[in-house]
């Protein structure tokens, strides 16, 4: 519990506000209708999304939201899961450390296999969509219809005062001086 609640929350509160943030920060900023042309664009949204996540180091706990406003906002859900699987694979960390160990050679490799595996999965969960007539942007959020509002609220508020909580703990352990014996 200790874990769960304390040193694993602790680790993924910083990235998952952020996430949070910047979901809210696209479905409030951007209009309805501008990922629209994603649809009859799949590819070119595709490689827009693998752009804009390789540079980008988002984390998995930060990308899932912003890929679901995105999404809400009408980006198909191919685009969406390059987003999710490119941005957290490419991180400056990880690009560095393949290049160090190994050589250029083998990270242009690496690069290589994560935007073509990206794509094609893009592609391929843009299909099972169409063939199964399923629309991204009215099953994204659809979840929150199980629990009631009341539910969601609490639930909300639990989950802010444990990462205050534990903000304020790790915080005040960091400060406090060390005593001598």
């Amino acid at each position: 519990m200790k874990y769960a609640y304390g040193d694993l929350l602790t680790d993924i509160a910083k990235p998952f506000i952020i996430g949070i943030f910047i979901a809210g920060c696209i479905t409030f900023f951007f209009p309805d209708d501008l990922t629209r042309w994603a649809n009859d664009h799949n590819f070119l949204s595709m490689l827009v999304m693998l752009i804009a996540g390789i540079p980008m180091y988002v984390c998995a706990t930060s990308s899932t939201p912003i890929a679901a406003a995105l999404i809400l906002k009408g980006l198909n859900p191919g685009a969406a899961l390059v987003f999710l699987l490119a941005g957290p694979a490419t991180n400056a960390a990880t690009i560095n450390i393949v290049k160090t160990v190994f050589n250029t050679r083998t990270l242009v490799i690496y690069l290589s296999m994560i935007c073509l595996c990206s794509l094609a999965m893009g592609f391929f969960v843009d299909f099972l969509y169409k063939i199964l007539d399923i629309r991204a942007s009215a099953v994204v959020g659809q979840s929150s219809e199980l629990f009631p509002e009341s539910i969601q609220l609490i639930a909300t508020v639990i989950l802010t005062g444990l990462i205050v909580f534990n903000t304020i703990s790790n915080f005040r352990h960091r400060t406090r001086p060390a005593h001598s014996h």
